[in-house]
């Protein structure tokens, strides 16, 4: 898992930019280095991993319920405490940033090559037909 990077600029967000940009009202994150807007989408990311934590939350706090034998519920609601906890924790490593249309400056035009036609003050250089030609290697 890694934290996101801006789709402009490549700047990587660190932890507590990522928790910032999920708890924005707007749905839009500014990049501190490019000044440009992108789309938060995290939800879908975070509906799955919520499916496997509940899961995994049902499998365990059934076990120890069971195992208990109806003492009592307190090492349930730690287990669940926990569990919440660390979720939250990883929330920011499913933030995806996407580009906003009109957003992206456009590519420079390349020059065009104005020393294609360009003289050298060098003379041609000219190399022999046969560079082999009188040595061990003529046969």
């Amino acid at each position: 898992m890694r934290l996101t990077q801006c789709p402009y600029c490549g700047k990587m967000l660190d932890y507590k930019a990522s928790v910032n940009a999920i708890n924005t009202k707007s749905g839009r994150f500014e990049c501190r280095r490019c000044r440009k807007f992108s789309a938060i989408k995290y939800k879908a990311a975070c509906a799955k991993w919520a499916v496997i934590f509940a899961l995994a939350l049902i499998a365990l706090n059934s076990a120890i319920f069971f195992n208990a034998a109806g003492k009592t519920i307190l090492p349930n609601l730690v287990v669940t405490i926990t569990a919440i906890i660390i979720y939250i924790a990883l929330m920011p490593f499913h933030l995806k940033l996407s580009e906003i249309d009109g957003q992206r400056e456009p590519e420079p035009k390349l020059k065009k090559n104005r020393h294609r036609k360009k003289k050298t003050k060098y003379k041609e250089v000219e190399f022999d037909e046969e560079p082999l030609k009188g040595t061990s290697f003529d046969e």
